[in-house]
This record gives structure tokens, sequence and C-alpha cells, in this order.
């Protein structure tokens, strides 16, 4: 049995003093204006892809296929003889990377919950924004997390059925979004020439770079919130190193 005196970790902000706390704060705050300023509003001479002010049809097509695409769940009702509302054709690379960030921010809901430090805000509320509209949503609920009391160590962590429903459907769609990047209408080439298209919409797609951002953002954002949550000395906080499938895997233990 752990001592409950024993802080989250030294590698974790939750082990910083106050004052880190609040400079740490004031960089999440200026993270999100900037994540807001350059990837939704810059001119396209500043980053590629159109702003939001600017954006063209086609890019609204594209964002709208791929939602429609969402888990997979219309493909696979289409491969299942329900072709009442087809599937939109969409490269395979571009869909897998839409719903593996899809299927990360969905799991995100059951480590929300079981955060103690962030319980008197609104947890629903900024999950579902950052699901369903854009990932900005994260930043400021992390500088707001950071005002937050700092709760008593935890000596456990107890994870119900929602957390494990959440850890296999995501589990899921994160593994069938590889094979589908791999597999899906092969006539578009191997591997190789889908990670060469996906680093091309990468460098030309507003889209694209913003989802790279959010996948960058969902892995600093697991290892902190996983670092806080689990206890140190436990062999399954070393989980919250691995990007999305460290967080699958321990929701599911």
């Amino acid at each position: 049995m752990k001592d409950p005196t024993i802080p989250p970790g030294p590698a974790s902000p939750e082990s910083l003093p106050p004052s880190a706390h609040t400079g740490l704060s004031v960089l999440l705050w200026t993270a999100t204006v900037g994540y807001v300023g350059l990837l939704l509003l810059s001119p396209p001479s500043w980053l590629p892809g159109e702003p939001l002010w600017a954006i063209q049809p086609e890019t609204i097509d594209e964002i709208l296929n791929e939602s429609l695409n969402f888990f997979f769940i219309l493909p696979f009702l289409n491969i299942l003889g329900f072709s009442y509302l087809p599937a939109p054709m969409v490269n395979p690379a571009a869909q897998a990377f839409f719903n593996l960030a899809e299927a990360w921010i969905f799991m995100f809901l059951p480590l929300m919950l079981m955060d103690k430090r962030s319980r008197h805000l609104p947890k629903m509320m900024v999950w579902g924004l950052a699901m369903f509209l854009t990932n900005v949503f994260l930043m400021p609920y992390m500088a707001l997390r950071l005002k937050q009391e700092v709760p008593e160590p935890q000596t456990m962590v107890s994870k119900g059925l929602l957390a494990r429903l959440f850890g296999a459907l995501g589990l899921t769609v994160g593994n069938l979004a590889i094979v589908w990047f791999c597999l899906n209408r092969p006539e578009l080439g191997d591997v190789a020439s889908r990670v060469i298209y996906l680093g091309q919409q990468i460098t030309h797609d507003r889209v694209t770079l913003a989802f790279t951002v959010d996948i960058a953002l969902f892995w600093i954002f697991q290892i902190w919130l996983m670092g806080a949550i689990i206890p140190i000395g436990q062999r399954v906080r070393t989980l919250r190193l691995v990007p999305f499938w460290g967080l699958a895997i321990w929701l599911l233990a």
C-alpha cells in the first residue's frame, strides 16, 4: 500500500508550486489565442489552406464528408446493405486520420470525469464542444483546471462501466482506423503512398494541419491527466506515455 501523502510525481504539473501553475495557465491561454489566431483565422500567406473567414466550398465538403463517415458507421452500414445514405468517398488516409483523432478525444470523457481537481468545471460541455466542434476548448479547460484546488492524492483509481465502454469503443475505432489507412481502397496505392499523401495534406490543408496539432495536444493532456489520476508507483502509470493506446488500455484494465 502506498503512502497517500505521496504527490502525483515530479514529472506532473500537479507537483509544481502555485506560482508555476499561474505561469503554466498563462501559457495555455496564450496557446489558445495562438491556435485560434494561426490555425483558424490567419491568412493563407501565413499557413496553408483557408482560414474560417475565407473557407471554400470544397473544404466544407471535405469536413462534411469526413464527419458523415464518423467512426466508420456509415461505410459499414453500406457494406451491410443499408444504402439509403451512401457513404461519401474520402481518401482512406484522411478518413483514418480524422477518426483516430475523434476516437482519442472520445476517450477523454471518462478520463476527465475521474479527475477530481476539475470536479467544479463543466466537463461534459467542454468535452462535447471538443468532440463535435473544435478541440481548441481543451487548452482553456486545462488552464482553468490549474486554478482549482489540488485534491488529496488518490491511493487507487476506481473505473466503472463507462470507462470500459469508452475504452473498448475508442480502441476498436482506433485500430480500425489503422486498418482503414493501410487496406481500404487498394487502388489508391500502398501504405507508403498514403503516408506521402497525408504528409502533403498536413503541409497544404489547414484542416489536416489542425488535426495534427490536436493529436499532439491530446498526447500532452493524456500524459498530464493520467499522471494526475494514477498514483505514483503503480505500474499502469507508464501507460500515460503511450499515445492513444495507453489511454485505451488503461480505461479497459
